[in-house]
């Protein structure tokens, strides 16, 4: 297991846990690539968290040349399954942002981040959370509703999300594959229709 981050913050907390840690910054597209194909030897999927905080200057938010970059090293590395978590509201779901949400500038720039990789010959799989809140914020745990209707809205708690992205990279079977997948636990509201709940049954717990 490998991680790539931009600080020594967290280094020995992903030692701890096994996982080789690569120095790189996002936005140093050369730089980010060669970590990457560098490191390819020690793992077969991508899991990608990268995304900004919308109350900090919209040149620090890496939400589309960040994941751009993740991406195309992802192919050039020669790596196949690239897991991309971004948010509600992307692609489809465009329509259902309220016009006054302070995160529609980045979930803006997370659908054309996700349009990018869909361009792409990886086999990915895009998870869409619902809202997390700040890291001490507190949400309802439960079983979350992992839906493909683009019209669901909710929020959800960081160790439901956390479960959710373990069952998807878990996936042998092909099941999520090529799919972009809602999940939200609390507050959740259908503007599409029924939700049509994507049967993760057969993955692991």
């Amino acid at each position: 297991m490998c991680v790539i981050h931009r600080s020594d913050s967290r280094r020995e907390d992903f030692e701890r846990w096994g996982a080789r840690v690569i120095m790189a910054d996002a936005f140093d597209r050369d730089g980010y690539i060669a970590a990457m194909v560098g490191a390819a030897a020690d793992f077969s999927t991508v899991l990608n968290l990268l995304g900004g905080n919308p109350f900090q200057p919209a040149e620090t938010w890496p939400d589309y040349t960040g994941n751009v970059n993740a991406i195309d090293g992802a192919v050039a590395a020669g790596v196949s399954r690239f897991v991309f978590v971004t948010s509600v509201g992307t692609g489809a779901s465009w329509e259902y942002v309220p016009k006054d949400a302070y995160i529609r500038p980045i979930i803006e720039l997370k659908s054309k981040a996700e349009d990018h990789l869909k361009a792409t010959q990886l086999d990915w799989t895009i998870i869409k959370p619902g809202g997390l809140g700040p890291p001490d914020y507190r949400i309802a745990t439960g079983d979350p509703l992992i839906t493909e209707n683009p019209g669901v809205r909710g929020l959800i708690d960081r160790t439901d999300l956390a479960n959710v992205i373990m069952r998807v990279l878990a996936d042998s079977s092909g099941a999520t594959s090529r799919k972009e997948l809602y999940a939200v636990v609390d507050s959740i509201e259908h503007h599409h229709g029924e939700p049509a709940v994507f049967e993760l049954a057969a993955l692991p717990a």
